[in-house]
């Protein structure tokens, strides 16, 4: 399943109501994302106890887990979705039973919707619903899919490798995971804007030179579902420092409004000079006063001044969905199921907090 479409069936239309904030206080529940490749471009943290499981079921299969008294799996820790660097999806939980999961395969197994649970060194591993496999130790479970027949024995291993990982490899050490470990929202995103549409991609190279790689900008966002419109409430920035300091000039420069300093960013890249030179754009830019509202429409793309937005809302990005066409076969795949429209709005961050492998209630 694309990433896109993942998003709207696990966050609730109608707002975040219903969501349980989620803390887990236990140095066992830390490890358990060591099973996430390292190397992933796109990590979607669900910490609501609610889509955390519609998130593996979207992988297993409707009712998967609910089908039994005991999951196996608890859902009480965050659960993630990530874009392996193959280009296959996944998601990863904590394991609180693996014997419980064994009789979860077994029984989809006897009702046609699983094989039968394998043993590979410590770990087993089985296909569940058509083509998604499911491989999980004591620790840990991984989804991954879609596979096909012939690629099983290979992905299997691989999951192996993931699970048995030593969490001095794993992504817990890495930048992109203590990063998206900070954010507070019950559901938050942190993805290489290389893993986006294409029509999507220009407003998150603002600030960039041109030749700038779309693997070299990070998105980090809050995700909200509310009125058939999918908000990302964040920012980018970048590894690389030269593209990171041209995105927080840019950053500052949205905050102060003047049209015609937006208008000189914008032609640092290309892409922008392409928007800017068509349709009226830039004269349409130039009446913007403070912040600015751009809606894309098929190949139309209108500006305004922006109102009625959070304060902290420096620019805010409307794209149709139907301008996209096939084009959402990306990370919003999963989310988008009953949504219409994408919003991106641009604001600062607070400096990221220190995250840790140890709990802070560990601490006490």
């Amino acid at each position: 399943m694309p990433f896109a479409k993942l998003l709207s069936k696990i966050l609730p239309l109608g707002g975040l109501g219903g969501f349980l904030f989620l803390v887990s206080c236990t140095k066992d529940a830390a490890f358990y994302y060591d099973a996430i490749p390292s190397q992933s471009k796109a990590i979607v943290r669900v910490a609501s106890e609610d889509r955390a499981k519609a998130s593996l079921e979207l992988f297993m299969g409707d009712d998967a887990l609910t089908s039994s008294e005991k999951s196996g799996v608890d859902i009480s820790a965050p659960v993630y979705l990530f874009a392996a660097p193959d280009g296959s999806l996944g998601a990863c939980a904590k394991v609180t039973d693996d014997d419980d999961i064994d009789d979860i395969i077994s029984a989809l197994a006897k009702a046609g919707k699983a094989s039968e649970p394998k043993e590979l060194k410590d770990c087993k591993y089985a296909v569940v619903n058509r083509n998604i496999l499911v491989a999980y130790n004591e620790d840990a479970l991984v989804a991954v899919g879609p596979i096909i027949a012939s690629d099983e024995q290979k992905m299997a291993k691989r999951l192996m490798r993931y699970l048995t990982l030593d969490p001095e490899r794993g992504i817990g050490e890495t930048d992109i995971f203590k990063e998206i470990e900070s954010a507070k929202s019950p559901v938050s995103l942190i993805a290489s804007i290389s893993v986006m549409p294409k029509k999507l991609v220009v407003p998150f190279l603002i600030g960039t030179p041109t030749g700038t790689s779309t693997d070299d900008v990070m998105l980090k966002a809050d995700v909200s579902v509310n009125n058939s419109v999918l908000t990302l409430m964040g920012r980018t920035t970048s590894d690389n420092l030269l593209i990171r300091q041209g995105i927080d000039n840019a950053m500052n420069i949205l905050a102060k409004g003047n049209s015609e300093e937006i208008i000189h960013v914008m032609e640092s890249n290309k892409d922008f000079m392409t928007m800017l030179n068509s349709g009226g754009f830039r004269d349409k830019l130039k009446k913007v006063q403070g912040r600015m509202l751009i809606t894309q429409s098929g190949n139309d793309t209108e500006v305004e001044t922006l109102q009625g937005a959070d304060s902290n809302t420096l620019m805010k990005v409307s794209v149709n969905l139907k301008s996209l066409d096939k084009e959402v076969m990306s990370i919003f795949e999963p989310f988008l199921g009953g949504v219409n429209k994408i919003e991106y709005e641009v604001r600062p961050l607070p400096p990221p907090s220190p995250v840790g492998r140890e709990p802070e209630c560990a601490k006490d």
